[in-house]
């Protein structure tokens, strides 16, 4: 087990680039997670890597989905970037990249190498703006993978209509409760009063009335204290 510590965030690269530097399959692989969440993505897959070639790259390529270069590969093709994910099959190869990338500031993962990892490519479940992602801190691919494959037997395409409620309820408490710290108590209680297993089991009708008692409990008890004042 890794003794790193790992935190669990979700990267804001709204306006930002990523760079592959591989040929091979796993090079596909992470251009494929890239372009699944919207980020421009540029292959770096000259024929002198150690990975073979994999024709899915071209067939991205050609689609448009990403930048597809074969030229041999430079320092300065890293450059405008801020992420860059390393997978030329070559060890030596993957770390002097690695250190072209990182004095450029970018954040780096060496393909299959936690120690040389900023973050790892979590398996996710994916709907819609809806994703749920589990990774072991590099520690094994094929637990996560395992793991994400029940919570896509769990959670299907109805979860962005779960969403859609939620944003819903959302607007409503952020209008009848105050302050901040207040909201935050009244979503704790529905969370672990079982909103979501509520809306889940017996609907939207049932889970928005329990939302809307909550609230006019909250103001009640808010009346109270001000009437005893």
């Amino acid at each position: 087990m890794s003794g790193r510590a790992y935190l669990p965030v979700a990267l804001n690269l709204e306006g930002a680039s990523a760079v592959v530097v591989g040929a091979g399959e796993a090079a596909y692989f992470k251009a494929c997670l890239l372009v699944d969440f919207g980020v421009p993505t540029t292959v770096i897959a000259p024929p002198d890597f150690a990975d073979p070639f994999d024709g899915r790259l071209q067939d991205m390529g050609d689609a448009g989905e990403i930048q597809l270069q074969r030229l041999a590969y430079a320092p300065a093709d890293l450059d405008g970037h801020r992420v860059a994910i390393i997978a030329t099959g070559d060890r030596a190869m993957d770390y002097a990249i690695e250190a072209d990338a990182r004095g450029r500031g970018l954040l780096v993962n060496v393909v299959d190498d936690p120690a040389h990892c900023d973050f790892f490519a979590s398996a996710y479940v994916k709907h819609g703006s809806i994703s749920i992602a589990v990774n072991s801190g590099g520690a094994s691919p094929g637990f996560t993978g395992a793991l994400k494959d029940d919570l896509a037997q769990r959670y299907g395409p109805e979860v962005e209509d779960h969403l859609a409620h939620y944003l819903v309820w959302r607007r409503m408490v952020r209008e009848r409760v105050d302050p901040f710290v207040e909201r935050e108590r009244l979503w704790r209680g529905l969370r672990s009063d079982g909103l979501y297993d509520l809306l889940r089991t017996q609907g939207p009708e049932a889970a928005r009335a329990m939302v809307e008692e909550r609230i006019q409990a909250w103001a009640d008890c808010r009346a109270d204290a001000e009437d005893s004042s």
